[in-house]
């Protein structure tokens, strides 16, 4: 019926053609060098164009798929983690520059916000297609169609088969033998610490840059993410082998690159809630204090504002200026400030003491001081007033941390 053994797989002009169940030869899908047992499950989706553009994103969920272990070279399997690792450089080194040398502005935040679309977008296609080993062009119940293969490879495959009558293709007709547990579980463990070391990355990563870089700190959703998704994958397969053939040194190595991951993520996600709840305490301190320090100065301003001589009434007021001053600087001084705004709020209650200081001063002044010491008083009060708007336009200045 047809001339020839029938191997499973074969050549068809760039693409590979092969049996559902066939096994590709022990050797680099990309360069034709031996492949010393390492092999990398890949799962393959194909909707035809003409039914993606019809129905689009919809089509997936019908799709015909198929999953075939493909060899790969030890200079390969490194590739796809250096250009990770490159990509991931790159963007660090760009997000410093930009956190460190772009002053944020009305016109520069939109440019960084667009760039930033662009650039998620870029990456996204590259994660999706850039670095995929191979993609499936045709998938029947029999067969399938494979493009990625480097032209070594296809060149070390059979011709295509001779085709029965209709048209069709031989088949195996049996799956071929399992793969040995031993490599199966060599190759499931490298699959999960090569995700446990990414998620590990991704975790220095962030809590790198919310250590050193000022304002916004850079959160690495995609290494971390892309980790932990190649974690549990290999993981599965790693569990799923024969009990003799796992280690405990790979279990404890993953655990402690995990922990160490999960130590330095914890540790951003422990200071950003200690940060947030100190920094709630400190704007209910604000509200409380700025309430007193309004009532203060506008009694202030309406006794400096009196026309007759200094009274007994006039220190009396003075006197309960001091007191809201001094209320408004006890409430800040008790609450909790996140260290980023512990200046903030050391500086308020040392402009409110003095604030307190002035008043008192002033209260102790009857209508037989000299006008010297009043003036004095006033300057002093002057002086503190603006030190308090250098305090809020240095705060205003200061950017806010944000992922």
């Amino acid at each position: 019926m047809f001339a020839g053994q029938f191997a499973g797989y074969w050549r068809d002009g760039k693409r590979v053609g092969m049996d559902r169940n066939a096994l590709l030869p022990d050797r680099c899908f990309k360069c034709d060098e031996p492949a010393d047992g390492y092999r990398r499950t890949v799962k393959l989706t194909h909707v035809p164009l003409g039914t993606e553009m019809m129905v689009g994103a919809i089509a997936y969920a019908f799709a015909k798929q198929a999953k075939v272990e493909i060899g790969l070279c030890e200079r390969h399997r490194r590739s796809r983690a250096v250009n990770i690792a490159l990509f991931s450089l790159a963007v660090l080194g760009l997000s410093i520059f930009v956190f460190t040398q772009v002053r944020a502005t009305d016109l520069v935040l939109p440019l960084l916000a667009t760039a930033g679309l662009i650039g998620g977008v870029i990456g996204l296609i590259y994660a999706g297609v850039g670095t995929r080993l191979a993609r499936a062009t045709r998938i029947t119940d029999t067969h399938i169609w494979l493009k990625g293969a480097g032209e070594p490879f296809l060149a070390s495959l059979p011709d295509a088969p001779a085709v029965g009558a209709g048209g069709a293709l031989p088949t195996l007709g049996q799956p071929p033998a399992p793969a040995d547990p031993a490599v199966e579980a060599g190759v499931a463990f490298r699959d999960a610490r090569n995700g446990a070391l990414a998620f590990l990355v991704g975790c220095i990563v962030t809590a790198g840059s919310y250590a050193l870089l000022p304002g916004r700190y850079l959160i690495a959703w995609g290494a971390v993410v892309y980790g932990l998704i190649r974690l549990v994958r290999g993981l599965r397969t790693y569990i799923s082998t024969p009990a003799e053939h796992r280690k405990m040194e790979h279990a404890l190595l993953l655990v402690a690159i995990v922990g160490a991951g999960l130590f330095a993520g914890g540790w951003v996600v422990t200071s950003e809630v200690t940060t947030q709840t100190e920094a709630n305490q400190l704007d209910s301190a604000l509200t409380t204090a700025g309430d007193y320090q309004i009532q203060g100065a506008t009694l202030f301003r309406d006794v400096m504002n009196r026309t007759d001589a200094w009274s007994a009434q006039d220190s009396a007021d003075m006197r309960k200026v001091a007191s809201l001053y001094g209320q408004a600087a006890d409430a800040l001084a008790v609450s909790p400030a996140p260290l980023e705004y512990a200046w903030y709020r050391d500086g308020l209650v040392r402009n409110y003491r003095e604030a307190v200081d002035i008043a008192t001063l002033f209260s102790n002044l009857t209508s037989a001081s000299n006008q010297g010491s009043f003036d004095s008083l006033v300057a002093r009060w002057r002086t503190r007033v603006n030190d308090l708007n250098q305090l809020q336009a240095r705060l205003d200045a200061k950017p806010t941390r944000s992922p």
